[in-house]
């Protein structure tokens, strides 16, 4: 299995960062490899020093579950599917805003952003993963199948 580069990493940071600095917030982004393991994180200046714990368990979410943290909430809401799943495990986070990273169906890792609103977290995330061409896109697993 191929890891997550360094140099990946670093691009990943700068374009999330660059985009957080865009709209103006604040936001800690965090990167984990296909095991959830913390391999980059940073906190800007001014961001709150909650966000990085919330950063991390975005990005462990997505790779954990394989699918972006939106989609895991969706499995996790009250009547559905994985209803209560979320308090099996402290390092779940069913906020929107973990995306994992993909390079041709193989799971890399996962990249998490706090400290926007959640539509300013998708787009650092989306903007990491564009840095370095990987997919963007996520077809919900539970509806492929129907």
């Amino acid at each position: 299995m191929r890891e997550l580069t360094l140099e990946e990493i670093r691009k990943m940071l700068q374009a999330a960062n660059h985009k957080a600095k865009e709209v103006g917030k604040p936001s800690t982004i965090a990167i984990v490899d296909f095991g959830g393991h913390l391999r980059g994180l940073e906190r800007p200046e001014g961001g709150r020093i909650a966000n990085v714990d919330i950063a991390i368990k975005k990005a462990w979410t997505a790779i954990a579950f394989k699918r972006p943290t939106e989609m895991v909430r969706a499995i996790m809401l009250p009547d559905a599917i994985a209803y209560g799943l979320q308090h099996t495990d402290p390092r779940i986070c069913i906020v929107s805003g973990g995306l994992p990273v993909v390079e041709k169906g193989e799971f890399l890792g996962a990249v998490g952003a706090s400290g926007g609103t959640i539509e300013e977290d998708i787009a650092c995330c989306v903007e990491a993963l564009k840095a370095c061409g990987f997919t963007t896109e996520f077809a919900d697993p539970l509806k492929a199948k129907k």
